[in-house]
């Protein structure tokens, strides 16, 4: 088995050209290595061990540094020419060092074939190992569309190590552009540096992924769904993809863009800078795009496209479930650090957050054990759960969400939070969270059932904040149940005006129980509501009064609270 290998090596590396994809050759020079050098590039137990190719880029024609467009065309054709050999031969891991190289892979339209076969491509069963000193960037471009690397309907991949590098602001033209199917492309936002295309089984590990026109890693299926979220013979989803401890930073339009795929993980990985840097006007104020950031500007994206067909019924032609997010740090990205925009069956788990976490029509979601801490002044919130109802069927589409064990506050430099969290949607649970120095503790937002709070603390010496809060939700709420929680706040320990007072229901909508309220400012401030309907108080405790105003059905039952 070893001798065969061996012969396989020697008849591949003594190739003077390596013929690529649409007749590009690879540059050769002085290609016959001695069987003594070929030791090095196979372990020495082959029948046990897979072979490992030591890739040589000065021996097999790569070009370092600033080069020519036909050159950086070279420099790909050479890698993608040199792994599909390894592949045939039964060599399944390629070692790159020291390399510093651009390619050049833009392509012409959106298409993933031809997004794939613009780039570095690796193949099914392979390990791309690449140290700290190997850096593929992409040759600076004026397209819209470039794949540095990508895995196209590939299975047990790995990729780990090394730096994959954009021309974010590396000499991209951002001149507006119409593509080869006639689409305008001026946003330039789809410039990815790992594409990972209909993929199952695929670890990326350890790899330091910067600063990409578009996306940092983006996460598709083959092509569309069927309408009913089904994956269809015809296409193929990405399948138990795991990113863990690399760094994903300072990416144009998300760092990671997830759009269709299942049981994907990232751990232990760092998401910074997402999409930073302000608007760019001309000298008459019109917009013009540069290498500033482009919208949606998160750190991790989840979103899954669906859309009606003229008949109005939801077409799920893509869907995202199962991720788990854990154990990583996210600062400084532009608009937040999570976008949970459609995806179902999510964990976020112990991770570090300098921003947000924000939803859309997601459920059976788990944000657990996480510590936010502000990084500038007034933040708009933490955490928040939307209300999104069909509009078509009145279905709520963000619901079953648990969020439990989080820390949220402001910071040492004077960053803080407006809203700890914000809730609305049905059947949530949001269960002994800490929430300190922020404006509003929990913010109530319309639209809101079958829910319960828990053990929560709440804390804030913020001049003018509140534990719990609404202002003008006028109905929709049902079945929400308060449960040993805890309120010390400057202002009132809980505010609400004009809640629920169109309800028709002469139930209690809403209750405390076994809280403690506390204000602070306590000879100013008490638990208030004005305009309110259907809430009631039990076995509540604290130094703060009732303070009812103008209110209906409001039920109170062996507190320790007085009235007002």
């Amino acid at each position: 088995m070893k001798n065969i290998i061996k012969c396989c090596l020697i008849a591949v590396l003594s190739l003077i050209h390596i013929q690529a994809f649409a007749h590009e050759e690879l540059l050769v020079q002085d290609p016959i290595i001695f069987t003594e050098e070929i030791e090095k590039y196979v372990n020495e137990d082959a029948a046990t061990k897979d072979p490992v190719f030591i890739f040589d880029p000065e021996r097999w024609g790569i070009v370092q540094g600033r080069i020519s467009d036909e050159v950086a065309l070279k420099n790909k054709a050479i890698l993608n020419g040199i792994m599909a050999k390894l592949v045939d031969m039964g060599v399944f891991t390629m070692e790159i060092g020291a390399m510093d190289a651009y390619f050049k892979v833009d392509a012409p339209s959106i298409n993933k074939i031809k997004n794939h076969n613009a780039s570095i491509q690796i193949p099914s069963n392979f390990n791309l190992v690449m140290g700290e000193d190997t850096y593929l960037r992409v040759q600076p471009n004026s397209s819209p569309l470039y794949t540095l690397m990508s895995t196209y309907l590939a299975d047990n991949v790995t990729i780990s190590g090394g730096h994959l590098v954009g021309d974010r602001y590396n000499g991209h033209d951002y001149v507006p552009t119409v593509d080869a199917d006639g689409v305008t492309r001026n946003e330039h936002g789809w410039g990815f540096l790992l594409y990972i295309i209909g993929t199952h089984n695929i670890t990326i590990d350890g790899v330091d992924v910067s600063r990409a026109t578009g996306d940092g890693i983006a996460i598709h299926a083959k092509s569309l769904r069927a309408t009913d979220g089904s994956v269809g013979s015809w296409n193929r989803e990405s399948l138990n993809v795991k990113i863990i401890n690399s760094t994903i930073s300072e990416c144009r339009r998300n760092n990671i863009s997830i759009l269709d795929g299942t049981n994907i993980t990232i751990d232990n990985c760092k998401i910074l800078d997402a999409a930073k840097g302000s608007a760019v006007f001309d000298e008459n104020g019109k917009f013009i795009y540069s290498d500033s950031g482009t919208n949606p500007r998160y750190g991790i994206d989840l979103e899954a496209i669906r859309h009606r067909n003229s008949d109005n019924e939801l077409e799920e032609t893509a869907r995202i479930e199962n991720v788990t997010i854990s154990n990583s740090v996210f600062t400084g990205n532009y608009t937040g650090d999570i976008a949970l925009h459609t995806p179902v069956n999510v964990k976020i788990i112990n991770n570090q957050f300098d921003s947000r976490v924000s939803s859309y029509a997601a459920n059976n979601i788990q944000i657990l054990n996480n510590k936010f801490v502000a990084r500038s002044t007034k933040m708009s919130f933490a955490i928040s759960i939307n209300s999104f109802k069909d509009s078509f069927t009145g279905e709520e589409l963000n619901h079953s969400y648990r969020i439990e064990g989080n820390t949220i506050s402001g910071s040492s430099t004077g960053g803080y939070y407006k809203n700890g969290i914000n809730v609305a949607g049905t059947n949530q649970e949001i269960n002994k969270n800490t929430i300190v120095d922020c404006e509003i503790g929990i913010y109530f937002k319309g639209n809101f059932s079958n829910s319960s709070f828990r053990g929560n603390r709440i804390e804030s010496s913020l001049p003018a904040s509140y534990g719990y809060k609404c202002f003008n939700y006028s109905q929709g709420t049902d079945n929400i149940v308060f449960s040993q929680d805890y309120v010390n706040v400057t202002n009132r320990p809980v505010s609400f005006i004009g809640f629920n007072n169109e309800s028709t229901s002469s139930n209690i909508q809403m209750t405390f129980k076994d809280c403690t309220f506390n204000s602070i400012n306590y000879r100013n401030f008490n638990v208030y509501l004005n305009n309110c309907k259907n809430i009631g108080f039990e076995r509540n405790k604290g130094n703060v009064k009732l303070e009812i105003v103008d209110s209906q059905n409001i039920l109170t039952l062996n507190n320790l609270l007085e009235f007002f």
